[in-house]
This record gives C-alpha cells, sequence and structure tokens, in this order.
C-alpha cells in the first residue's frame, strides 16, 4: 500500500469518528421551544432558564444563534 492510500485510508477514519463523535454529542441537545429570536451570549441565562422550565437539564446559545436544550 503506498503512503498517499494509507494517509488517505488514516485520514477517512479520523473524519468518520469524528463525525460519530459529534452526532453522539448533539444527540442529547434539541432547541427550546419557548426562546424566540436569536439567542446572543447575554441571552444565556434566559435560555438555561427557559430551558429547566421546559423540563431539561440546562441551555446554552450556539454560534448560530439558537437556544439549544441540554438533556433531551
Amino acid at each position: 500500500m503506498s503512503l498517499n492510500k494509507s494517509l488517505f485510508v488514516i485520514l477517512a477514519v479520523l473524519a468518520i469518528v469524528l463525525v460519530m463523535v459529534a452526532h453522539e454529542t448533539s444527540a442529547y441537545d434539541c432547541l427550546s421551544g419557548k426562546f424566540s429570536g436569536p439567542c446572543w451570549a447575554w441571552d444565556g441565562e434566559q435560555c438555561r432558564r427557559l430551558c429547566i422550565e421546559e423540563g431539561h437539564v440546562s441551555g446554552h446559545c450556539s454560534a448560530s444563534l439558537k437556544c439549544w436544550c441540554e438533556g433531551c
């Protein structure tokens, strides 16, 4: 097996593992049903409070300006 093929296989396996890990960690988060509008960094406490009121563990604002609840 040439060096290029070996490197490709290693990178492909690493990419698959990263996708699986990212999916596993995001599987436990869901969008808040009560939070409206963009979720800026200073809205974090409101996002957490609303998520807890919805029955989730906590919540956080994402880079996409959405309020994600943890422990869904």
